[in-house]
């Protein structure tokens, strides 16, 4: 079969074979390192949830609860959020914690969102580049963006957990 087709088409089948593998390979390496960054990019997001929770609520962490494992956001939501399970010492799991990039009056920022279990989501604060911008945020509770994500926080966490009992 080959011995029919002229050394144009020959040239041509060529060329798009070689460019058609070299976009397999390109794309089989995206893909493994945005697989390899995964873990890395959790582990960042629980040190950031730990220093947020350590700051507002000493008392309790890391004393009572420790961050536990990652919990799958199964909505939209999940490309710029993280859901962790919180672990009493025990190895009780009973809240949930929530770190998302929300908008707010400053530009966007991380912020952490603690769910008790109960319907009850409080907002623990942000996850701020520098000490420089953290003076400035004294009294960010009050904000409207915040209060809408915590009424959105508390529709993720409930249905993401519901979602997790059926499987």
């Amino acid at each position: 079969m080959l011995e029919t087709i002229d050394k144009e088409t020959k040239l041509k089948v060529k060329t798009y074979l070689i460019f058609t593998s070299l976009l397999i390979v390109m794309a089989l390496l995206l893909t493994s390192f945005s697989l390899l960054a995964r873990k890395n990019w959790n582990n960042q997001l629980r040190v950031h949830v730990e220093t947020v929770l350590e700051n507002s609520r000493p008392e309790e962490f890391p004393a009572k609860y420790s961050i536990g494992n990652p919990v799958k956001i199964n909505s939209s939501i999940s490309v710029s959020s993280n859901m962790y399970e919180i672990t009493s010492k025990s190895n009780k799991t009973s809240k949930y914690v929530l770190i998302t990039r929300i908008t707010s009056y400053w530009g966007p920022l991380a912020a952490v969102f603690l769910y008790d279990g109960n319907g009850v989501v409080t907002f623990e604060g942000f996850v701020f580049p520098s000490k420089r911008i953290e003076s400035q945020f004294d009294n960010a509770e009050n904000e409207l963006s915040i209060k809408y994500w915590k009424n959105k926080a508390l529709v993720i966490f409930e249905q993401t957990l519901k979602d997790g009992e059926k499987k």
